[in-house]
């Protein structure tokens, strides 16, 4: 058999499947790096007095500075749908980087107050844009079995950019002049140039490129992410080309309007809305924001106060994160999408009132073991967050949205995030200030109700193609003509023979 000649595909791109998955996983590894080390760098330059003393930081500017970054993204909403659907996935990507590289260069180079929240603008609306732009990429061009653990390894290297940001910040708090913090803050560019390097050894989304017309282009990328090397490749890719396109095809003819006109329009798009913004919600108000920004603050209430104890905790507080969350991504397709996020919100709730309770008996303890008490709390509260809404965060938002709504329901969801995180950056720091151990025993009262939501409202999606999960929703139109036959739609030939069971189905 004659090996096909690429026409369309980069001859960068390589043809072993195992060589490309690890490319894809780079991919996920640094810009989810990116945004890690962007939310993290404030934590540890909070913990620099040469940042604090700069700036003459008060509550109100902390607020500011650490909400500056959430304006962005805010103001990103608008453009991350139309963005990636018109350009494409990779040159989104592309775009997002640029975007935050001035914000980078901005935020260093920072004179005052106002030069560095406008610079934390800038990097909140390019990193916004990455993060709408590469899971729907991953997603698209993964198979179920490796889609769920590498969507998951994305947000879960959130933890590899915030550990990079805490080494560099331990090292440079030695530093005697404002490099302490304009270093750290430069260094932002790293994940940034790496994942520009990355891009052309990775194709277009198929999906993208059905949707635009360009299906020779689609058929070259689904026969090289099948590892074929002959002219066979090309007609089984064309077999599974033509089931992605009949699902779009029936998606246009289903959903004609804009996608955001669309995402109210049906029963099964409005389910899709709520779980939306249900998730967006979580994954700032569930107690990860006050670990992410106020670990400082925790710390201090806990009565560890040396800026050299708390660098070093900083660290290990990311490699701790990291490892497990990285555990909880390989777990998500055993313990399944449902039942792994309610473990976390169980875990975290209870968490919370012991941190709570630990401050107000022991907080202005001088006791070393106890200070340390509370430390393992900390240690505890963040595993379970690790553990079940990191590796969800980047996964679930694009399972659960058939491909025209894919992008705008990304957006949906990173205006809810970025608004929630937006109005705690701002009354976060006045809360802890106000209410000291109460703050905890209020935010782990509300995570009760959180966990009652995903109970009842959670859709379980594990093992299914991106197509399959649409029947989840109600999408049945969907099931017309679908060739059940293919290897890739095991799933809908199940349905379709009545083989599903009940804990499948829902």
């Amino acid at each position: 058999m004659t090996g096909f000649q690429r026409q369309y595909v980069s001859k960068l791109v390589p043809s072993n499947p195992v060589v490309l998955k690890t490319l894809l996983i780079a991919v996920a590894v640094v810009n989810s790096a990116t945004l890690g080390y962007d939310a993290s760098v404030m934590n540890g330059l909070s913990i620099l007095p040469s940042y604090t003393g700069y700036f003459q930081l008060n509550d109100a500017t902390t607020g500011l500075n650490n909400a500056a970054v959430w304006i962005g993204t805010i103001l990103g909403i608008p453009l991350v749908q139309p963005i990636p659907d018109r350009y494409g996935r990779k040159n989104s990507i592309l775009v997002a980087t640029i975007i935050t590289f001035f914000g980078i260069v901005l935020q260093a180079a920072a004179q005052n107050i106002a030069m560095f929240v406008v610079g934390r603008i800038i990097i909140g609306f390019g990193t916004c844009l990455s993060n709408v732009s590469a899971p729907p990429l991953l997603a698209e061009l993964l198979p179920p079995r490796s889609r769920s653990y590498v969507l998951g390894i994305f947000f879960s290297c959130f933890y590899v950019g915030g550990l990079l940001s805490a080494i560099i910040n331990y090292g440079s708090q030695n530093i005697l002049s404002t490099w302490a913090w304009r270093l750290p803050s430069l260094l932002q560019f790293i994940p940034s140039i790496i994942a520009v390097a990355l891009l052309p050894f990775i194709p277009e989304s198929p999906r993208w490129l059905i949707a635009n017309g360009h299906e020779e282009h689609a058929k070259e990328v689904l026969a090289v992410l099948d590892g074929g090397k002959s002219d066979d490749a090309l007609v089984n890719a064309a077999v599974e080309m033509q089931d992605i396109k009949s699902t779009i095809a029936k998606e246009a003819a289903a959903y004609p309007r804009s996608p955001w006109k669309e995402l109210l329009s049906t029963p099964a798009n409005t389910k899709r809305v709520i779980l939306l913004v249900l998730f967006g919600a979580m994954v700032e108000i569930v107690g990860n924001f006050i670990v992410s920004y106020y670990l400082t603050r925790i710390l201090s209430q806990a009565g560890i106060t040396d800026t050299h104890r708390q660098t070093q905790i900083n660290v290990i507080i990311q490699c701790w994160s990291f490892a497990v969350a990285v555990a909880g991504s390989f777990l998500l397709d055993i313990i399944g999408r449902r039942l792994q996020t309610l473990i976390g919100t169980v875990g975290m709730t209870v968490t919370l009132y012991m941190l709570g309770a630990f401050i107000k008996v022991y907080g202005d303890s001088t006791d070393v073991s106890k200070n340390y008490g509370i430390l393992a709390v900390i240690f505890l509260f963040q595993g379970f967050y690790a553990f079940s809404i990191t590796p969800m965060t980047s996964l679930y938002p694009t399972e659960i949205c058939q491909y025209k709504l894919r992008a705008a329901g990304a957006a949906v969801f990173k205006a809810v995030d970025a608004g929630l995180g937006l109005v705690m950056s701002f009354t976060m720091s006045f809360a802890m200030s106000d209410l000291g151990w109460k703050f905890y025993f209020i935010n782990a009262s509300w995570n009760v109700v959180v966990t009652a939501l995903v109970f009842f409202c959670f859709v379980e999606t594990k093992g299914l193609q991106l197509e399959e999960i649409a029947i989840k929703f109600g999408d049945s139109f969907i099931t017309e003509g679908y060739n059940s036959s293919n290897s890739t739609t095991e799933g809908i030939g199940k349905l379709n023979k009545g083989q599903l069971t009940e804990h499948e189905v829902l």
